[in-house]
């Protein structure tokens, strides 16, 4: 027998399909110049400011797989692996944590993401 298949096929995974991104992932780090005057004192404020995104947060227990099989509520070390249908460029933002995710698509896109989800229990 194949180890690596073995190992494999021994680990629980799921796949649902057709699951849409709606979030928008965008970090945007710029500079800000302005001056504050007050009554008594006037001041030159040299910041930088981030600008993120609204990157969409997954619960396991919501999803369901191509079964109609709802998912458990907890995944012990679970990896998300994104399988995108159509052009939109989307990803897994951050390290999964047992109980579910945080996924987003590039902003440049004004479209929604379609993507196969198949997740995976490594632990």
């Amino acid at each position: 027998m194949n180890i690596t298949l073995d190992y494999l096929r021994g680990r629980r995974t799921w796949v649902v399909p057709n699951f849409v991104v709606w979030g928008d992932w965008s970090l945007y780090s710029f500079f800000l110049f302005y001056t504050e005057m007050g009554a008594s004192s006037k001041r030159i404020v040299f910041s930088k400011s981030t600008l993120g995104g609204l990157d969409q947060a997954v619960n396991f227990s919501s999803l369901f797989d191509f079964r109609g099989n709802q998912l458990p509520t907890t995944i012990k070390s679970p990896k998300v692996i994104v399988l995108p249908k159509n052009e939109v460029f989307c990803f897994v933002v951050g390290a999964e944590t047992d109980t579910g995710f945080r996924i987003a698509k590039f902003s440049e896109s004004s479209y929604t993401g379609l993507v196969d989800l198949m997740i995976v229990e490594m632990g």
